[in-house]
C-alpha cells in the first residue's frame, strides 16, 4: 500500500507540476500545430524522461547536490543558448505548412524523422531545465517527513521516480491532445507563418527572461 501511495502523488506532483507553460510546452504544442499528435505524443515522451533524473537525483543525491550548488548554477545557465538556438532556427525555417488542413490524429504519413526530432528537441529542453532538479528535490524531502511516504527502499524510489514521470507525460500529452482539438480552429486564424515567428521569437524571450533570472 505504501508504494502505491508513494505512485499516486508523485503522480499527482508531476502532473501538477508540469503545468507551467514553459519551453518544454511550447516545443509539445509546436510538434502537434506544424505536425500531427503522433509527432506530439512522441515530444511528450521525450519532455518526460528526464523526470525520472530529476527523481533520481533527487533521492539519491540530496546532500550531495547541497554541497555543490555550482552543478544547479550550470542547469541554469545551460538552458540560455539551448532556448536561443531553438528559436534562432526555428525563426530560420522555412519549411512550415503551407495550408490550414490538419493532419488525421491517426496519419499515416511517414513522420518518424519529425517524431525523433520533436523528442529530442523536447528532451534536452527539459533535461537543461532549471527548474527541474530543485523541483524534485523538494518534492523528495516533502515525501521524507511524511512517514507513510517516506522513501527508505528500492520500491519506494522506482514508485516514485514511475509516478515522478507518468504525471509529467500526462500533463505534456495533455498539452499535445488540446492542442491537436484546436488545431484546425488555430491554424484558421492564425497563418503558418505567424506561428512560426511566434514560437521562434517565444523561444527566444524564454532564453532572454531566463538569462535575467540567472544575473539575479
Amino acid at each position: 500500500m505504501k508504494v502505491l501511495s508513494i505512485f499516486i502523488v508523485a503522480l499527482t506532483v508531476g502532473f501538477l507540476g508540469s503545468a507551467y507553460p514553459g519551453p518544454v510546452k511550447l516545443s509539445v504544442v509546436q510538434s502537434v500545430i506544424q505536425k500531427n499528435l503522433r509527432v506530439g505524443f512522441w515530444a511528450s515522451v521525450g519532455a518526460s524522461l528526464p523526470e525520472v533524473i530529476g527523481s533520481i537525483l533527487a533521492i539519491r543525491s540530496m546532500r550531495w547536490l547541497e554541497e555543490v550548488p555550482d552543478v544547479l548554477i550550470w542547469f541554469q545557465w545551460s538552458i540560455i543558448p539551448i532556448l536561443l538556438l531553438v528559436g534562432f532556427f526555428t525563426l530560420r525555417n522555412k519549411k512550415a505548412p503551407d495550408s490550414p488542413e490538419a493532419d488525421p490524429e491517426n496519419a499515416t504519413t511517414d513522420d518518424q524523422p519529425a517524431s525523433r526530432k520533436a523528442f529530442g528537441k523536447a528532451m534536452v529542453l527539459n533535461i537543461c531545465n532549471p527548474q527541474l532538479i530543485p523541483f524534485w528535490l523538494v518534492a523528495a524531502v516533502w515525501f521524507n517527513r511524511n512517514a507513510e511516504l517516506s522513501i527508505d527502499s528500492f520500491f519506494d524510489e522506482v514508485a516514485f521516480t514511475l509516478g515522478a514521470t507518468a504525471g509529467s507525460f500526462a500533463m505534456n500529452y495533455l498539452y499535445a491532445k488540446l492542442t491537436f482539438i484546436n488545431r484546425e480552429r488555430i491554424l484558421e486564424k492564425i497563418k503558418p507563418q505567424t506561428i512560426r515567428l511566434i514560437t521562434g521569437w517565444g523561444f527566444i524571450l524564454l532564453g532572454l527572461w531566463q538569462a535575467v533570472q540567472a544575473f539575479n
